[in-house]
């Protein structure tokens, strides 16, 4: 293993995904939207219909936790949480645990789909195909510049979301509540390995498919499982919780794991010189 031609082909691609616009802007967005904009809207409505009378907090089935079945859950939150904090606690803690998620698929995503689909597009794959690299040490570079990102600004989220959590939460429950276990194993267990999953898919995808664009469609269809978590949870069906949490990370590894040695010989060099 050359770690030198590795890390060579690593700084190329991230140093393309820096100039390439269509693919920096997503980067930047979907973390902002997620992490800073939601919780500061949802939060910030919540405590206007609050206050107005709108949601009465004392009034039955006016909390968000009464719709859902996990009493464990319910007696976490409300055990210690004012009254007027259960809707902020709720919302940061519950609701918006399977959307941080989508953070390090988009950005795995997006850039394992400029990594093969776009060097076609743009004519370079050809030339890289051409540089005395092994194909492992190719799929290993190719792996490493989409995962390490994703996990940088997975983690880079996380503590950005964990200090307004707070500073959104701290007018009515008047603690430091964040992070908590589930969103430790979150952020360190999980998203490591969906943003692994999100980029053996798209592998697979970029290395079968010709132009960027269409790697991006087939891709996106990537978090539609995310969406079913969001909508399972709401509906307290399915709730995050350590145990649960752990246990879907282990699943999420084992199917990254896979998707990965598919991914991996779609990457080899004969079959990608045969699409150009």
């Amino acid at each position: 293993m050359t770690w030198r031609a590795v890390w060579a082909i690593v700084s190329k691609d991230l140093s393309t995904v820096v100039r390439n616009r269509g693919v920096r802007i997503p980067l930047l967005i979907t973390p902002v939207i997620i992490l800073v904009l939601l919780p500061v809207l949802l939060v910030g409505g919540a405590e206007f219909l609050v206050s107005s009378g709108t949601v009465p907090i004392d009034a039955v089935g006016a909390s968000p936790l009464d719709r859902l079945a996990d009493p464990e859950l319910q007696q976490r939150v409300t055990s210690d949480v004012p009254a007027a904090g259960v809707w902020a606690v709720f919302i940061l803690e519950v609701f918006l645990a399977p959307l941080y998620l989508l953070v390090p698929l988009v950005v795995a995503t997006v850039i394992a789909a400029d990594s093969f689909a776009g060097e076609r597009e743009r004519g370079t794959l050809e030339a890289l195909l051409h540089t005395p690299t092994r194909d492992r040490e190719l799929i290993l570079a190719k792996f490493l510049a989409a995962w390490l990102p994703a996990i940088a600004v997975a983690w880079v989220g996380f503590l950005v979301y964990s200090v307004l959590a707070n500073v959104l939460a701290w007018p009515s429950v008047g603690r430091v509540f964040f992070p908590t276990p589930t969103w430790l194993l979150l952020a360190f267990w999980v998203a490591p390995a969906v943003s692994a999953l999100g980029l053996g898919v798209m592998v697979i995808v970029s290395g079968r498919v010709q132009t960027l664009q269409a790697a991006h469609q087939i891709g996106s269809l990537i978090v539609l499982p995310v969406v079913l978590l969001l909508v399972a949870q709401l509906g307290g069906f399915l709730l995050f919780g350590p145990r649960l949490v752990s246990l879907m990370g282990l699943l999420v590894w084992l199917l990254a794991a896979l998707a990965l040695r598919i991914g991996a010989g779609a990457l080899r060099r004969e079959r990608l010189a045969a699409r150009l």
